[in-house]
């Protein structure tokens, strides 16, 4: 008697741990997918229009740079910057700083800055001799440009509070994917009646997913 009384505690005790277990996976599988709601429909969507870009390219029209405000930079003597630290001084000075790359070959006397932005891509080019900033904007601007955006922007290379947290919920989206599949085929495991439609399932996407890996490849 006292043995079976053992064993059934052990097996509560047992039991009472994978209850535990599975509420936590269900928790981090259901409250992390509703925080990310927001990011993981901007990466759907825009992931189906890069996939089908012949369909939206035609509502955008004939793209071009419009001249939209001038500004002054006078230069960084005595100490001469960098090439990026410039740009960086130069998208400070005439308010635009943010997401940008170097066109072209830059030098001391003069350089080209492509300012990446969600609203419209701006263009400001610089010349020593005049100290002139002369800034264009590309359009239209149009919602499917600002989903092209949020797709790509990433890293931690511009010190930004908006870059900056942006790059921390697309490594959040990243690490929640993992959360998802995790808890996903924990849940799946932890349902005997689901398990052959659900190994089914899964053997399935692995073989498709390797073989057009490997066609890919060739």
């Amino acid at each position: 008697m006292r043995l079976t009384a053992r064993n059934e505690k052990e097996k509560l005790v047992g039991q009472s741990g994978w209850v535990r277990t599975d509420r936590l996976m269900r928790w981090l599988h259901l409250y992390t997918g509703l925080f990310l709601v927001p990011w993981m429909a901007v990466y759907a969507t825009s992931a189906f229009c890069l996939n089908h870009a012949q369909w939206f390219t035609p509502w955008l029209g004939t793209s071009s740079w419009e001249s939209v405000g001038e500004g002054r930079y006078v230069g960084d003597e005595p100490v001469p910057l960098s090439p990026a630290e410039r740009a960086e001084a130069i998208l400070r000075e005439i308010d635009l700083e943010g997401p940008h790359r170097l066109l072209g070959q830059p030098t001391n006397d003069a350089m080209v800055i492509y300012r990446s932005r969600a609203s419209g891509d701006f263009r400001v080019t610089w010349n020593r001799g005049d100290s002139r900033v002369v800034v264009e904007r590309l359009g239209p601007p149009s919602f499917y440009r600002a989903l092209h955006f949020l797709h790509f922007i990433r890293g931690y290379d511009f010190p930004h509070f908006a870059t900056i947290a942006w790059a921390v919920t697309v490594d959040g989206a990243a690490i929640s994917t993992w959360i998802w599949i995790v808890s996903g085929i924990y849940l799946w495991a932890r349902r005997p009646k689901h398990r052959a439609w659900g190994g089914i399932c899964l053997v399935a996407g692995a073989i498709v997913f390797a073989v057009l890996v490997a066609m890919l490849c060739r």
